[in-house]
């Protein structure tokens, strides 16, 4: 779901009303925020929003008696909150997968079992604030943060729409320290946030709609139909899309948090441009890839009990990242393709630090082959995301050898739209520093003017049919 433009205008005028008139009184700020949270929210079905009034409710109160306990139970009211945010996660995101998978396990031994069918719709930005919570929880736990006494600061955090649906996780530490002594009363880098809403809507609406109707869909839905160059143009293709769709996103998020005051962590920075797989994942999707380093990777013992240890880690904290994403064999596969990728780029890394080590590549070859094979790896990878399921997967890698198509014929803006698209990405922070530039010579007045005037363009240059937000889904 996209802001119609009627609306989209709308709220703008009104969050810039607000934030220039209402600072003074932080109360009815707070109670603006949270109902424009819980309104934005209730939009898709009004009984998700119970679902984040009880995540809210609970997770305030175990911080609460987390931090009041003595040690002993301190822990076991930790594994309470965290049993209980993952059996809601699990309830909603994981029943079905897990119900069929014990029923044929159970088949198999001679026990044949029929679990309870339930038809459960997912909540939308249920595993972003879960997340959220859980993580709140065990910084109160481990001390790096006290608890809030404040359930209007706390809710407002769980819910903060511009973070609610696809993030950026948001460390509740880095968050509620903004809402204190009445939070912001300026605010800054006007042009900035401005920026980030305009480049995140053309990318979203303008290059990831373009190619998901043009080919990323059709290719993928019948991957037989296809030889073996359109298929690898489908796979560059979606590449742009995904990046394109969620960086969009979160541009659109940390822009609307920026307009009311609220500092974001950034959430990608040029991730196709890296050499190794190390370094993607330190630049792709960063607050989730932050907190599964934080929150399961190095309570696994990360790195620290050896390289059998380190490896194992890695690997199950990526299959886990791949079960985040859906409960299904190829958002599984895809966790393991990409663990399998981190144990490699480790070991290398690992052996070149041994004394009988190769000398490094310093070279511009080496690296421009190091960023290559890191960047067709994580395509490749994508296979498996934007596939149905794992057998459509392998069908549509099998059609990459599809030779009695090799001369199907295509639509050449296709192709310009992809490289259209690397375009774009390659040269995003000079687009996105000139129209920072531009933008703040402008009076403030003409500043406001021409910004509506940016997003009108935009939608006209978006399709009819604009595709939904691929991590809504999550």
């Amino acid at each position: 779901m996209l802001f119609p433009t009627l609306e989209f205008f709308a709220f703008f005028t009104l969050v810039l009303i607000l934030n220039w008139s209402l600072k003074r009184w932080p109360l009815i700020w707070r109670l603006f925020l949270l109902f424009s949270s819980y309104f934005f929210y209730s939009v898709w079905d009004w009984r998700f929003l119970l679902i984040l009034l009880l995540v809210s409710i609970f997770n305030f109160f175990s911080a609460l008696i987390i931090s009041k306990s003595f040690s002993a139970k301190r822990k076991i009211f930790l594994i309470i909150s965290l049993i209980y945010n993952l059996s809601l996660l699990g309830l909603f995101k994981y029943y079905d997968f897990f119900r069929v998978s014990a029923e044929s396990l159970l088949e198999r031994f001679g026990f044949p079992a029929h679990f309870p069918l339930l038809e459960i719709i997912l909540p939308i930005g249920l595993s972003f604030y879960i997340f959220k919570v859980i993580s709140y929880n065990i910084d109160v736990y481990s001390g790096k943060i006290m608890p809030t006494s404040s359930l209007l600061n706390f809710s407002i955090y769980v819910s903060f729409f511009p973070h609610l649906l696809s993030g950026p996780i948001m460390r509740a530490g880095d968050f509620l320290i903004q809402l204190k002594d009445g939070g912001v009363t300026k605010i800054e880098n006007l042009a900035e946030n401005f920026t980030l809403i305009l480049i995140g809507l053309f990318k979203k609406l303008v290059i990831s709609s373009y190619l998901t109707l043009s080919i990323t869909d059709d290719v993928f839905a019948v991957p037989e139909n296809h030889g073996p160059f359109i298929i690898l143009l489908a796979i560059f293709a979606y590449t742009l899309v995904i990046y394109f769709d969620f960086s969009g996103y979160s541009d659109m998020a940390i822009g609307f948090a920026g307009l009311m005051g609220f500092k974001s962590p950034i959430n990608f920075d040029s991730p196709y441009l890296t050499t190794n797989l190390r370094d993607f994942w330190r630049r792709w999707h960063i607050t989730l890839s932050d907190w599964i380093r934080d929150y399961v990777y190095i309570p696994l013992g990360g790195s620290q009990k050896g390289k059998l240890r380190k490896y194992f880690n890695l690997m199950a904290a990526m299959i886990l990242t791949g079960l985040w994403h859906g409960a299904a064999g190829h958002f599984i596969f895809w966790g393991f393709w990409h663990g399998l990728g981190l144990v490699t780029s480790h070991s290398f890394f690992d052996f070149r630090k041994s004394p009988n080590s190769f000398s490094r590549w310093r070279n511009a070859l080496g690296n421009f082959l190091a960023g290559l094979l890191t960047f067709n790896f994580v395509s490749f990878g994508w296979i498996f995301f934007r596939c149905e399921n794992l057998q459509t997967s392998f069908s549509f890698i099998k059609s990459l050898f599809n030779f009695h198509k090799i001369f199907e014929p295509f639509k050449i803006y296709i192709l310009l739209l992809i490289v259209f698209g690397f375009f774009i990405f390659l040269f995003e922070r000079k687009i996105r520093k000139i129209l920072v530039d531009f933008q703040q010579k402008l009076p403030f007045f003409l500043l406001l003017l021409l910004f509506p005037i940016f997003v009108i363009l935009i939608f006209k240059f978006s399709p009819d049919i604009l595709p939904s937000f691929i991590y809504f889904k999550f």
